[in-house]
């Protein structure tokens, strides 16, 4: 994918990639202009597999988000097709989101939203309250602390209040089906990583006939899945991490491979490091539709955090045409 550089970023597109186009962020030997935001590393579209496994799960834990309603007991279901570009992130105290936009020429549907959905499923109440001019004195960043600077869609929290700074999905209630929403529990970050002689693990390993470096669960969602981040062990040049849903004894892979370029320390991500880890990604909602599982995940990088879908299509997995990257980077 194309990485974050030090510029004002608003979107961002994680596309799909090959093992034989190099993975690089901005500061790589990536050909990508300027003005690209994300790495040119990303997952091939639909590159999934499916296999059989052993109905076993790795280490669980955690805590469950704000439960929304099960989609099985409610029979609705995501309509992706009505899924738009409409992220924003919260200020400082949870209180506003702003969606930031370069014109005030999409007043009247931004009018109209009245839901923010996040931070593993939260689900807040909104109102409308402006459009922010924006000033002088934003220093480019999508962040909390450069809130009132920027330019965009502000709207006012109804309830407890979101997490500071977190990312949400805008919706109007009408149209995203809330009832689709599954319940979320993130696995505790020290009891999720799957140990060698873990049954998934080796599994995994046996399907992609490939040597895991690590192993993590994300989380868990019903009625019996899991969500968990691989990274395998580098061969050669060739480096591959993959997005892995186990449901009922089946795995479904989404793979991110790459190949290293003439900065080894960034791959995926600018600064990254060459791995991955779970402290990386973080799911906005997860969500069940006529095809099966929608995610709606974060992705954390040195630079920024870059938001999409992933949206399954039988046994397979494809990356929607919905993505959005705040930038971030450190001043």
């Amino acid at each position: 994918m194309k990485l974050f550089r030090g510029i004002v970023i608003t979107c961002v597109l994680l596309t799909g990639c090959s093992a034989q186009n190099a993975a690089t962020e901005e500061g790589t030997t990536s050909t990508s202009s300027p003005s690209d935001v994300v790495a040119s590393a990303t997952p091939s579209p639909a590159v999934t597999d499916e296999a059989s496994a052993p109905p076993v799960k790795g280490t669980d834990g955690g805590t469950t988000s704000n439960p929304p309603a099960s989609a099985s007991a409610s029979k609705e279901y995501m309509e992706t097709a009505k899924l738009q570009t409409t992220f924003g992130f919260a200020d400082a105290e949870g209180k506003h989101i702003l969606m930031t936009r370069e014109d005030d020429s999409e007043m009247e549907q931004m009018k109209s939203l009245n839901t923010a959905v996040g931070n593993n499923g939260q689900i807040l109440t909104l109102t409308f309250e402006k459009w922010q001019a924006g000033s002088e004195n934003s220093n480019g960043r999508e962040s909390a602390n450069n809130f009132a600077n920027l330019r965009g869609y502000v709207y006012t929290v109804d309830e407890d209040g979101a997490d500071p700074d977190e990312t949400y999905y805008l919706t109007d209630s009408a149209e995203f089906k809330l009832k689709s929403l599954l319940e979320i529990q993130p696995a505790a970050t020290d009891r999720g990583q799957l140990s060698a002689d873990d049954p998934l693990r080796k599994s995994i390993s046996a399907v992609k006939q490939r040597e895991i470096k690590a192993a993590w669960k994300l989380a868990d969602l019903p009625p019996d899945r899991g969500l968990y981040l691989v990274q395998f062990v580098r061969q050669n040049k060739n480096m591959l991490f993959s997005l892995v849903v186990e449901d009922g004894g089946k795995l479904k892979f989404m793979d991110y491979p790459a190949v290293v370029q003439e900065d080894e320390y960034s791959v995926w991500r600018v600064d990254d490091g060459g791995e991955v880890l779970p402290e990386m990604f973080s799911l906005l909602f997860a969500a069940e539709t006529t095809d099966g599982l929608l995610l709606g995940l974060n992705w954390w990088g040195a630079e920024g955090i870059n938001s999409f879908f992933l949206s399954q299509e039988g046994d397979t997995f494809k990356e929607l045409d919905i993505q959005y990257g705040r930038y971030t980077s450190p001043l």
